[in-house]
């Protein structure tokens, strides 16, 4: 690895490099008033995440299919806060330039999202539920992906933001 990538890698992990929403992505889940109304006790929240790339010619995709629990919903009188179902990070390494970034949040995303994958890279699953004065539950999940800002990786954090925000937090051209 070269000198310069060494000494980054070394500000990532102690803290000293700032990471930057470069997009995030939120769903609220909208089911039939009847499930919605009716008590939960927990809530499975399911993601899939995995790496791909080839090596000796063939596909080949590290990750998969979890899930998370989510319990205790919040009261509408409460101010609604996220809470971490997972965190996802990818630090620089020469060997993953060429792999792409296979992800979706099931029930909630028609197909897998694949973008090219940067580094270094966060991505957090969060979700948030609340019961509202109806009674009812209200449940959203969000993606955030972060990432440090350089000059010379612009172009490359431009087109991840363009393919995996849809919330619209971010603008993509102005990274």
């Amino acid at each position: 690895m070269v000198q310069w990538q060494v000494a980054r890698l070394q500000r990532i992990v102690s803290g000293e490099e700032q990471w930057e929403l470069i997009g995030s992505r939120t769903y609220k889940w909208h089911g039939p008033e009847a499930l919605r109304c009716k008590h939960w006790d927990k809530v499975a929240v399911r993601w899939h995440l995995s790496t791909c790339g080839h090596r000796h010619g063939r596909r080949h995709c590290n990750g998969g299919t979890n899930a998370d629990l989510a319990r205790d919903p919040q009261s509408h009188r409460e101010l609604p806060r996220w809470r971490n179902a997972f965190t996802y990070a990818q630090l620089p390494n020469p060997e993953h330039k060429d792999e792409h970034l296979r992800l979706a949040l099931d029930g909630y995303d028609k197909k897998m999202l694949n973008v090219k994958l940067i580094a270094p890279l966060k991505i957090d699953v969060d979700w948030k539920w609340t019961i509202g004065e109806d009674g009812c539950n209200n449940f959203s999940v969000r993606m955030s992906a972060m990432s440090t800002i350089d000059d010379h990786r612009l172009a490359d954090l431009t087109e991840f933001c363009r393919s995996f925000d849809t919330d619209g937090f971010v603008s993509c051209n102005n990274l």
